[in-house]
């Protein structure tokens, strides 16, 4: 999919606003079609991931792995209006998908699918007391969320800097400086891990859906699989292999040959040989 991509360009600006606030907004990452596909197929396997023991118990269907249940979730990996900003914030070409996660909240005032976190496993790793950058996560929205208290995203701008969590106000059940993202069905948001973050509450009469897919350092272990199924691999192109955890060499996860990563050259032809700096 995205070796097929026209060159994509990552602008100064969107990586001075990823480091300052710890996330952007991609408008439009999805064409209508593409949410279309993916809405039916989550409709069509949604009996099954409801009696799937990879469910976790939470308000709302939340349930991963997704990349390995239908061919049409397998294009969002290396999809090409957000899979180059996810690489570009890493900044490095040896990286894994940790994880791909749908999560479906329907509405219920009173609940929330998951309250305020930062993402990387526990305990943290962190450095000085802050939590160190070692994944990212892409969410594409598939629902319209244009009114507060729609179950949307909601993040503390900046608190990626924080050493622990954010403050709050007497009796808020929210952060000082949280805001709720307003989307259209097709944006993305791309946010580090250490960007404090929760579900909104859905006061309204439809449900959310997202899908997650997280990237990391090939050093670190992925949420998902050991090893990915070889019949799933076998459907990917050498970047999403990669993505999947296949390595040509016995050191390629610490050591990577270019064999192991495809995606290095892909990262020199799209960000020139001294992007990593």
């Amino acid at each position: 999919m995205l070796m097929e991509a026209t060159k994509s360009i990552v602008t100064q600006e969107q990586i001075d606003e990823f480091d300052e606030f710890g996330y952007i907004v991609v408008r439009n990452a999805l064409p209508q079609g593409k949410v279309q596909e993916l809405m039916q197929a989550i409709e069509r396997l949604k009996t099954d991931f409801e009696r799937s023991n990879h469910r976790k118990e939470v308000y709302g269907l939340d349930i991963r792995p997704i990349v390995d249940k239908d061919d049409t979730f397998i294009d969002l990996m290396e999809w090409p209006t957000t899979f180059p900003l996810a690489v570009r914030f890493l900044n490095h070409f040896s990286i894994q998908l940790m994880t791909s996660h749908l999560i479906m909240v329907p509405p219920h005032p009173e609940k929330r699918n998951i309250g305020w976190h930062d993402d990387g496993g526990s305990p943290a790793l962190r450095v000085n007391g802050i939590r160190a950058f070692g994944s990212l996560k892409v969410g594409f929205f598939l629902t319209d969320l244009l009114e507060p208290n729609m179950g949307s995203l909601m993040v503390v701008p900046g608190s990626h800097r924080l050493q622990g969590s954010p403050p709050f106000a007497p009796d808020s059940r929210d952060p000082i400086g949280a805001v709720e993202l307003k989307v259209h069905a097709g944006d993305a948001v791309i946010f580090q891990q250490g960007v404090w973050h929760a579900g909104a509450p859905n006061y309204s009469t439809q449900t959310r859906v997202v899908l997650y897919y997280g990237y990391g350092y090939r050093v670190f272990r992925p949420i998902d699989f050991e090893q990915m199924p070889p019949a799933l691999l076998a459907k990917c192109t050498p970047i999403g292999k990669q993505l999947l955890g296949y390595k040509a060499s016995h050191l390629g996860y610490f050591i990577p040959t270019d064999a192991d990563v495809p995606l290095k050259a892909w990262c020199q032809e799209h960000f020139g040989d001294n992007w990593m700096g």
